[in-house]
């Protein structure tokens, strides 16, 4: 048997199960990990050596009597620090918040609980997850290039190893773009789904908690966990299908230039889409220029809810903010409400011409690159959210993302090659609470090709100077 922190939670989870493997034994291996890899992966705001050990303990406890608590018994996870865990630091990579300790669980991570997970600790977020600054977390195969958006301690983390998963945050891509960057899985759940509560908001219209994984069944399992058996069962009645002939996808290539898609990783998704059709999913081209739309009307939403959402804090403790969070926040509250309004009518109009566009096409999913480059050089990194396009740019990966924060449609990345020798995510779109759709297509393709065996990563590079 591998060590057990390579294991993915799926098999760790039947181990335990089975009595196998004990919660403390993996516990401690994860710990061993973390141990070995944070000095260089840096993706740990705060760790609960204690707490875990504690609630790992109970869950052997209960496994001796013959009980569980469910799909999770015994899984330790990583939670991005902009999401309450009763008495951990909630601190969101702020000066602002040095000191503030969560009285309670957010919704989410009670739902975690209640299946059964171990709370390992906060993991490293962009300052209150808006994407500027530098937290000190690695790309674990290159120390000079970016290591993802706003939920990166949760990528990094799942990606050497150190947690078996993660919650992260999504606004504008930030759980798919670092799920991207590391080879991993990621999910952003439709609109609703997984409770709010007891998150630090950027935007509470946009903002959606999701999963971060080795895999698509460990990234489904810790949605399903989330979001509870209830919804969970009215998921699977809605869009019950199964990737193959029936399964077709929809892509427009022609935006891909716009966007500013790199050559590299236009061949390494063509690849992926000949796996696809090999399978027997048919891949139409869908012409859906509108998409362009999505990420001004994202933005004049978004810093208008942050600037209210901040405002009273900002006003006692602008000086602990970092200079690019306070522009963001103090451009958001000069959005006049007209462009606001004028915002959500754009997302209305999306909402309904993607969504009708692609059930007159027959397309359950739209296809296209997670990210238009592989991960920068950190140093060159333009981190504006408007700008012209460009490889190094943060804005062309909102442009590609954004569209389903803004229409609350879910949509997924997962791994489908190198590029550079950095990952390359594929990214799939599909109507609201078609969830199962995309982990059907997605475990297909997963478990026909190799790219999810590249994580973890077990050897770090080594640092210099």
């Amino acid at each position: 048997m591998n060590e057990p922190w390579e294991l993915t939670i799926t098999d760790a989870a039947v181990l335990i199960s089975s009595r196998k493997l004990g919660a403390v034994e993996l516990l401690d291996s994860v710990l061993q990990r973390l141990d070995k890899t944070e000095s260089y992966a840096q993706a740990w705001a705060y760790v609960d050596d204690s707490g875990a050990r504690e609630a790992a303990g109970a869950a052997d406890r209960l496994s001796l009597a013959g009980g569980s608590l469910g799909p999770l018994h015994g899984i330790p996870l990583g939670i991005k620090d902009v999401i309450d865990v009763r008495n951990m630091p909630t601190e969101a990579g702020s000066g602002a918040l040095l000191g503030n300790i969560a009285r309670s669980d957010a919704g989410a991570v009670r739902q975690l609980r209640h299946s059964g997970a171990v709370i390992l600790g906060k993991t490293r977020t962009h300052e209150f997850a808006f994407g500027q600054g530098t937290p000190p977390s690695r790309n674990p195969r290159d120390p000079e290039r970016y290591a993802g958006g706003s939920s990166i301690g949760s990528g990094v983390a799942v990606a050497v190893g150190s947690t078996p998963g993660a919650v992260g945050t999504d606004t504008g891509g930030s759980v798919r773009n670092p799920a991207s960057i590391n080879g991993l899985v990621g999910i952003k759940p439709s609109s609703g789904l997984i409770s709010g509560s007891g998150l630090l908001n950027v935007s509470h219209t946009l903002d959606q908690i999701g999963p971060i994984a080795r895999t698509v069944t460990d990234a489904a399992n810790l949605f399903e966990c989330m979001a509870g058996p209830e919804k969970v069962s009215r998921l699977r009645k809605k869009f019950p299908h199964s990737a193959g002939p029936a399964i077709r996808l929809g892509i427009d290539r022609r935006i891909w230039d716009d966007w500013a898609v790199t050559q590299q990783v236009k061949t390494v998704l063509e690849r992926a889409i000949d796996d696809l059709q090999e399978l027997g999913i048919d891949v139409i081209d869908l012409p859906l220029p509108q998409l362009s739309m999505a990420l001004p009307a994202s933005l004049a939403i978004s810093l208008s809810e942050a600037a209210e959402h901040h405002r009273t804090r900002l006003e006692k403790a602008s000086a602990h903010y970092l200079p690019g969070t306070r522009i963001m926040l103090e451009t958001g509250s000069l959005i006049p409400s007209a462009d606001v309004q004028l915002a959500r009518e754009v997302q209305e109009y999306l909402r309904s011409l993607i969504s009708g566009t692609m059930e007159e096409a027959g397309v359950g999913a739209l296809i296209s690159p997670t990210l238009p480059a592989v991960a920068p050089v950190e140093s060159n990194m333009d981190h504006a959210l408007t700008g012209e396009a460009g490889n190094n740019s943060l804005s062309s990966a909102l442009q590609m993302l954004t569209t389903a924060n803004l229409t609350g449609m879910p949509a997924l990345s997962l791994p489908c090659g190198f590029a550079q020798g950095q990952p390359v995510g594929m990214h799939l779109m599909g109507p609201i609470f078609s969830e199962y759709t995309l982990f059907s297509i997605a475990n297909a393709y997963e478990t026909a090709t190799e790219w999810n065996r590249h994580v973890p990563v077990r050897n770090l590079p080594v640092l210099t100077g």
